[in-house]
């Protein structure tokens, strides 16, 4: 089972910081042996005309790890992907 993570986090784009929840999930994968992270950013007021793919880092609590805008959605919510140590706790 993959552990999901949903709640608060800090969004840096650029030099903006926003609070905001997300709901993330993710998996070692068993092709290239790395930690591949994602999920949806909600209650965030990025800049609408941002250009995507977009460069961010997440960061829940102590922990922060870079990875991707890669779309905004019809609700307003915004896609977040990341390969690596992902911003919340795996066991």
């Amino acid at each position: 089972m993959n552990p999901v993570y949903d709640g608060p986090a800090t969004i840096r784009v650029n030099d903006a910081v926003h609070g905001a929840r997300v709901r993330l999930t993710g998996h070692l994968d068993p092709i290239d042996g790395r930690y591949h992270w994602r999920g949806m950013v909600f209650d965030c007021h990025i800049d609408a005309t941002l250009r995507l793919p977009q460069q961010v880092s997440v960061s829940i609590g102590d922990r922060t790890s870079n990875g991707q805008l890669t779309e905004t959605t019809p609700w307003g919510t915004h896609g977040v992907s990341g390969v690596g140590v992902p911003p919340y706790a795996v066991d």
